[in-house]
């Protein structure tokens, strides 16, 4: 048996998870842990102040009793770009050792300063007869990830893996949905970032990271009403958004809607790009996550803005979580925000 700890650095808070696996091929979740990071100290995925971050994470480490300082990483910003494409085939090894050479017309990053990877789809051949590896292409800043690890290592933490944040969405939320012929769009909303994973049967087919998230909410009645931080936050769960059949009631109703329907068009745009994709499935379902996700009556206005069915997400869904001694309501309520550490946690070692 073995475990591994998935670490979530999200802009409002760091989360972790420990998940151990069992000998009969089950898995159970040992550790589960938050803590809240003070306004701007993590931007649009960018660390602004690294001393705080790092004083969270010790902290976070020496509330739950954690013991191993190995953990996987989880990445997703405006500097991470994701594409799929076509490369001419080569063994898997021989393409990632030529990406430097063959990505740059795929990203709008410079190769110089970017840390690259694939993550393989599958094999397609053209109507000449030619291979070709059908692949998603990922590009960080270099910059980006070299902050990330400066402040984990800052920590005193051991990072093993850095993982692609909607693939960890991918891995916590898919289970075991294999209906063939249609696919099924993931969508965490976090913070400063709204993830979206389009799949069919866990095989990614589509993925985009927004730059937009719960924050922009709270930022709009900060911003226009004078209210810190905290009363805009109890403000906007108190509020929520209004049910389907009903219009919003109120300055504070109106901006939080407002807000909402931008990142709901966000998303929408995003869907509407990947059905304009040759080859793509019609999408069945769509599953939300992240904390943005516990705003009252947004999965309702979510299914309307999209035509869809949207189910909240389980992440924990197939992790005993018997041993962990969490109150089960406490549970349930913070669910939503584990998809990306419980995803993390779940993957394969290198």
């Amino acid at each position: 048996m073995g475990s591994s700890i998935g670490l979530d650095i999200g802009s409002s808070a760091v989360r972790v998870v420990q998940v151990s696996a069992g000998r009969r091929g089950d898995a159970s979740v040992d550790r589960v842990g938050e803590v809240a990071l003070p306004p701007d100290a993590i931007r649009d995925g960018a660390i602004e102040q690294p001393d705080l971050v790092a004083g969270a994470l010790k902290a976070l480490w020496s509330r739950h009793k954690l013991r191993s300082r190995r953990v996987t990483l989880g990445v997703a910003s405006q500097q991470v770009v994701v594409r799929q494409v076509d490369l001419p085939w080569m063994p898997e090894r021989e393409l990632r050792a030529s990406l430097r050479y063959t990505a740059q017309d795929y990203i709008p990053i410079s190769v110089d300063e970017a840390l690259l990877d694939i993550h393989p789809l599958e094999e397609v051949v053209n109507d000449e007869g030619q291979r070709f590896a059908r692949v998603l292409l990922v590009a960080a800043h270099r910059q980006l990830v070299d902050e990330l690890l400066a402040v984990v290592k800052r920590a005193r933490l051991e990072p093993v893996v850095i993982d692609l944040e909607p693939f960890a969405i991918l891995r916590s939320l898919a289970g075991n949905r294999t209906i063939g012929g249609y696919a099924e769009v993931l969508i965490d909303i976090g913070a400063d970032v709204t993830n979206v994973v389009v799949h069919e049967a866990g095989v990614p087919g589509f993925t985009r990271i927004l730059p937009m998230g719960g924050a922009a909410i709270t930022d709009s009645l900060v911003g226009t009403l004078d209210m810190s931080v905290d009363e805009a936050e109890a403000v906007k769960a108190a509020t929520g958004l209004p049910a389907p059949d009903g219009g919003s009631d109120g300055r504070v109703a109106e901006l939080i809607a407002d807000r909402a329907r931008r990142l709901m068009g966000e998303i929408r745009g995003s869907l509407d790009y990947y059905n304009g994709q040759a080859g793509a499935l019609p999408i069945d379902r769509a599953v939300v996550s992240g904390g943005g996700s516990r705003l009252p009556n947004l999965r309702e206005q979510l299914a309307r803005t999209l035509q869809l069915p949207v189910d909240r997400g389980h992440p924990l869904q197939r992790l005993s979580v018997a041993g962990l001694g969490v109150d089960v309501e406490d549970l349930v309520d913070a669910e939503p925000t584990l998809a990306v550490a419980v995803g993390l946690a779940m993957r394969p070692s290198p």
